[in-house]
This record gives structure tokens, C-alpha cells and sequence, in this order.
């Protein structure tokens, strides 16, 4: 018997269920900023090819809000994750992933984040990306 073994042979499981997980559908790649004209609302229209469309799990990971320091006002932040399926395209630092559809949580369409960083690798079921809510 190997613990190491042991998760290896586990993983190929774990990962579909976490991918059973995934109630939300996300496009990733990089956007910018326009106006819808007949509502005259703002818009994120992509630019260029998406890195990733298909599949994602956003998950707000704390449910404390913290204040933290900004440079004249107190501002409010709270963790989310972005999960994608394990194999799938790494994202770069800086990538615009929007939420386009959910069957969980409706609330979380038209959503957008940004990648902060690289996410879990190796040993993991899924891609864990830490992420900033655009407002």
C-alpha cells in the first residue's frame, strides 16, 4: 500500500467529479469595455480568439468581507475561485474570464474576473484560479 499510489490511482475519478461540479459556463481571453446601444449599458466585448470557453466552478471561498487599506478610501474585498477542468489551457495572469451562463446560481451571469496568478497544479482535481471581481 502507497498513499502515493494510492491518490494517482484516485485522480482520474476525482477529477470527473469535480467536473460534475462545474454548474457554470465561462469564456476567458481578454475584453474590453464598450456600451450596449439600444440600452445604452456596458458591455465586455472580447478581443481576439478566447483562450477557454466551456465549463468553469466560481466559488466565493470566504464569506467573511474584509476591510483592507486603499490609497484614500476603505475598501471591501472577499475570495473567489475560478476552477476549470483539470488539463484544460493554463491561463495567463491577467486574463478577463466572464461568467455567460450558470445553473446554480443565476447571479453569477454576466460576472467578470481576473486571473491574479498561476493556479493549483499538479496533484489536483481541477484548476484553481484566484481571481478579482471587475465591477
Amino acid at each position: 500500500m502507497s498513499l502515493g499510489w494510492d491518490l494517482a490511482a484516485s485522480l482520474p475519478a476525482l477529477r470527473a467529479q469535480a467536473n460534475g461540479r462545474m454548474t457554470e459556463t465561462v469564456t476567458a481571453g481578454h475584453f474590453t469595455d464598450g456600451v450596449d446601444e439600444a440600452t445604452g449599458n456596458p458591455t465586455r466585448i472580447p478581443v481576439g480568439e478566447p483562450l477557454y470557453e466551456g465549463p468553469a466552478r466560481v466559488k466565493y471561498t470566504d464569506n467573511a468581507v474584509r476591510n483592507a487599506e486603499g490609497a484614500s478610501q476603505l475598501v471591501t474585498t472577499q475570495d473567489v475561485t475560478v476552477s476549470l477542468p483539470h488539463g484544460s489551457v493554463v491561463l495567463p495572469e491577467g486574463t478577463d474570464i466572464a461568467v455567460t451562463f450558470s445553473t446554480a446560481d443565476w447571479s453569477l451571469v454576466g460576472r467578470a474576473y481576473k486571473v491574479d496568478g498561476s493556479p493549483t497544479l499538479g496533484q489536483s482535481t481541477a484548476h484553481r484560479y484566484p481571481v478579482t471581481e471587475l465591477s
